[in-house]
């Protein structure tokens, strides 16, 4: 079983990288983005989640790690998980390795892409033209680059003391990117070297 973490600034290309590779080594694709759409829509925990939304606020730590417990335990029998946007702090990510260890399983590898803030910030611009999102101007993409380092800072001192993170960098094309973890993790792990191989 294979299980990565994945994170990524905005502009990063995270969530494209995570679907690539669920689809190429067959992994459950937990975006904590989706599953609060998904879980507000029609999940049990979508009234309680919708309140605090529908308020403006952020939405508990235990809401948020109930939520991803229940979706791992969907696919305990599958070959592993990609978690995007999620932990977003270090309560969330000892709760994720408290709770994989009570399953018998663990996080193998936590893939960072980098990418400097110049590059970001016109990615995303060009993004916003064919998307249409208004909200992407230079001043509020330079906060959400700040929230991010501020946040994401301790996670990966956090899982470089564990001798998992890898560091990536995010500002080649998308099949470059995507060549460089795939290296990565074949390298890591020899039960999907023949895999690894036969899809490329």
């Amino acid at each position: 079983m294979l299980n990565l973490l994945i994170f990524g600034p905005p502009g990063a290309g995270k969530g494209t990288q995570a679907s690539l590779l669920a689809k190429k080594y067959t992994l459950n694709h937990l975006s904590s983005g989706e599953l609060l759409r998904q879980e507000r829509e029609n999940g049990p925990l979508g009234v309680k989640i919708k309140k605090y939304q529908d308020a403006g606020q952020l939405v508990p730590d235990s809401l948020i790690i109930k939520m991803i417990e229940e979706a791992i335990k969907k696919d305990l029998n599958g070959n592993g998980f990609i978690f995007d946007g999620y932990p977003r702090n270090l309560h969330q990510a000892k709760a994720l390795d408290r709770f994989l260890k009570t399953l018998g399983k663990n996080i193998q590898i936590v893939l960072n892409l980098k990418l400097n803030s110049k590059t970001a910030t016109e990615r995303i611009l060009l993004r916003s033209k064919t998307s249409g999102r208004s909200d992407d101007n230079k001043k509020i993409i330079a906060s959400r680059l700040q929230v991010y380092r501020q946040q994401t800072t301790p996670l990966l001192e956090y899982y470089k003391t564990q001798n998992k993170l890898k560091n990536i960098d995010g500002s080649p094309a998308i099949k470059s990117v995507f060549q460089q973890i795939s290296e990565i993790i074949k390298n890591r792990f020899s039960p999907f070297r023949k895999k690894a191989a036969a899809n490329e």
